[in-house]
């Protein structure tokens, strides 16, 4: 490869991970959804991308607001110990 060729597709490298950096920021601020996938796509580059650059892969999860598991979940995580103490409708 020539040394132009090089260069251009590391100038061509650089503006994806300018774009995957962007997206992040821009969804941030809006409050949109954060995840490889709608980072990417906002981006305009493949998903493999953000995978196979640990540094853009952290900046999306690090970005990523904290997981809270729905009350469904944490009732089911209680298993047989948590039992409903409001009165069941008794057929009329």
């Amino acid at each position: 490869m020539s040394n132009t060729m090089i260069d251009g597709r590391r100038a061509d490298s650089a503006r994806r991970r300018q774009r995957v950096i962007k997206a992040v920021n821009d969804a941030t601020k809006s409050g949109a959804e954060i995840s490889v996938s709608a980072i990417a796509r906002a981006a305009r580059v493949d998903r493999t991308l953000i995978y196979r650059h640990p540094d853009l892969l952290a900046l999306v999860h690090t970005a990523q607001p904290p997981h809270r598991p729905s009350q469904t979940a944490v009732l089911r995580s209680l298993g047989p110990r948590c039992r409903p103490t409001w009165p069941t409708p008794t057929p009329a």
